[in-house]
């Protein structure tokens, strides 16, 4: 009997990544009761993701981690550690931060204004200037539904990171690819607090 022939290399593509970071965010303080990241760990585990021939069609040639959040107006009390957290993450090789506001609501705490737009422009515009191949997506929402069809309506290849029992089904069938992460994913990823 001969030997099987050995698989053929699997092309690398020019990938994006961009990160719902309120999402991530609560998942893990959903979960572990703190959102503190260590963002080295989170990249090696993203891009640690692409090393199993099995699970994944193709290797990552990585162009750049996109996180968005948003951050209380300069004067708040908050702005300081809020903005002392985001420059961490800037620190880290890859990432690129963009933040929309957080506005006081009267009854809800604060919301977000203006981080889906902020997403939806950067993989829309990369998207049709060629800056990619395939846009990997940390989201769970149903909202980003219209993004990604667009992102494939020109042309690229889509895979969505998402934690299944969260995430909307409607989103997660629109994508090319998925990788459900899991609750010891996310332990992988997080600081112990003191």
């Amino acid at each position: 009997m001969s030997p099987k022939p050995p698989k053929p290399p699997k092309p690398f593509e020019r990938v994006m990544v961009f990160i719902d970071g309120g999402y991530l965010r609560e998942l893990c303080k959903k979960f572990y009761k703190h959102d503190n990241i260590d963002f080295g760990e989170f990249y090696h585990g993203l891009i640690g993701n692409f090393n199993d021939y099995e699970l994944n069609p193709f290797q990552a040639d990585l162009i750049r981690i996109y996180f968005y959040d948003a951050i209380v107006e300069e004067g708040h009390p908050d702005y300081k550690p809020q903005r002392e957290y985001f420059d961490d993450i800037e620190r880290e090789i890859s990432y690129t931060v963009r933040l929309g506001t957080l506005v006081e609501s009267s009854n809800k705490g604060f919301k977000q204004k203006g981080v889906d737009i902020l997403m939806a422009i950067d993989a829309l515009t990369k998207a049709y200037q060629d800056h990619y191949d395939t846009g990997i997506f940390f989201v769970g929402d149903r909202d980003f539904v219209p993004l990604i069809e667009a992102v494939k309506d020109a042309g690229k290849k889509t895979l969505c990171f998402h934690h299944e029992p969260t995430a909307s089904i409607d989103l997660t069938r629109c994508f090319d690819y998925r990788i459900n992460f899991t609750e010891e994913n996310m332990k992988e990823w997080l600081i112990e607090e003191p």
